[in-house]
């Protein structure tokens, strides 16, 4: 008799390849839309997760009230140990100084320079960075104000001390920073006549890394000073990320549904038209497990032929996408194969239950009968 199911199998799938290609259609498709939007989610999401690191800073460190109104500078040692380990682009430490400059009031940032720079990348500077400590990198309208181009030289003083500065670059950024005139940190604690002595931290995380987490580990580690983060930037990460996923998992979630459907309806349809074949096995001998043996075999060849169509059909569709839309190439991932396989399998499977059912519960007299 096992010598039988199989030829009855092979005979239904040979002798039925219009019903049999319309389903294998249906669930390759399902199937190739799982596996791209796999590879999508891993590819772009670590893409996207990458591009907003550079977007500046997203946690700020400043002194806690009731404390002292400048953070030491040596207190930096802090950012370096087990609580950011590996979870930090970089930080930048940054002193504020009211100055006058050709007459006018402006503020000078002191800062590490090449700490600004990385965590920074996204600032728009005509000219230079500054790379020695004479040099300076001023915001747009700090430069129109004091009528300075790049290569200029210019003195800032506040009291009796001054610092003589040449243009490196103009700085454009869209923010407050166009109005600042950035230094280097230790020329700004001289001219504040404050040494060793910081306004602020800013700090860029790893993105994917646990922001909140992130900065409670730094509070207690530093419990002089309060550790919050930069909400607009963060809050405008976590929203991108979260949608793109969002997005992904809803479209999956259709096609997995719209492909459940068209298997479901195809295999409906199959069965009512082998009604009479099904009852002609009944009648002479077969129980309801072979039947459902014989159409559970067929889901699964199905299933199987699909899911592995759709795993090569997503991953070349994963690769168009990532460079036509996304301008990145995608590396297909390991997980969406049995994913994809996982997804023509299942979904063919639980489109035929109530298929399976209802063939191995038929009643063959009635159906002999022409009733």
């Amino acid at each position: 008799m096992r010598g039988m199911r199989w030829i009855i199998l092979c005979g239904a799938l040979r002798h039925r390849k219009a019903r049999v290609l319309l389903s294998v259609s249906a669930l390759t498709l399902g199937a190739a839309l799982i596996v791209t939007t796999v590879n999508l989610r891993q590819g772009i999401r670590g893409k996207l997760a990458a591009e907003l690191q550079n977007y500046g800073a997203n946690l700020l460190v400043t002194p806690a009230p009731g404390a002292a109104p400048q953070l030491a500078e040596a207190r930096l040692a802090v950012l370096e140990g087990e609580a950011t380990r590996g979870r930090l682009v970089g930080y930048a430490p940054v002193l504020y100084v009211r100055a006058k400059a050709g007459g006018r009031d402006v503020v000078v940032v002191g800062t590490d320079v090449a700490a600004m720079q990385r965590i920074s990348p996204w600032w728009k500077v005509a000219g230079a960075w500054p790379r020695r400590p004479d040099e300076a990198l001023v915001g747009a309208n700090a430069a129109a104000k004091l009528g300075l181009r790049v290569g200029d030289r210019f003195r800032a003083a506040q009291g009796a001390e001054a610092l003589e500065l040449a243009v490196a670059g103009i700085l454009q950024t869209g923010d407050a920073e166009e109005h600042q005139v950035f230094v280097a940190l230790p020329g700004a604690q001289r001219l504040a006549q404050r040494p060793g002595q910081i306004t602020s931290v800013l700090l860029r995380s790893r993105a994917g890394e646990g922001l909140e987490a992130l900065a409670a580990a730094l509070q207690a580690a530093w419990p002089d000073a309060v550790v919050r983060t930069l909400r607009q930037t963060a809050l405008a990460e976590a929203a991108l990320l979260g949608n793109l996923e969002r997005f992904l998992l809803a479209v999956s979630l259709l096609v997995l549904f719209a492909a459940g459907l068209c298997a479901f309806a195809t295999m409906n349809t199959e069965a009512l038209e082998r009604k009479v074949e099904i009852a002609l096995m009944r009648a002479l001998g077969a129980d309801g497990r072979e039947i459902g043996w014989i159409f559970t075999c067929e889901a699964l060849g199905v299933g199987l032929l699909a899911g592995l169509l759709g795993c090569v059909l997503g991953i070349l569709l994963a690769l168009v996408i990532g460079m036509s839309v996304f301008h990145t190439l995608v590396v297909p991932s390991f997980v969406s194969l049995p994913a994809g396989l996982l997804a023509g399998l299942l979904v063919s499977l639980l489109a035929s239950l109530s298929v399976v059912r209802r063939a191995a519960s038929l009643p063959p007299a009635l159906v002999l009968r022409g009733e």
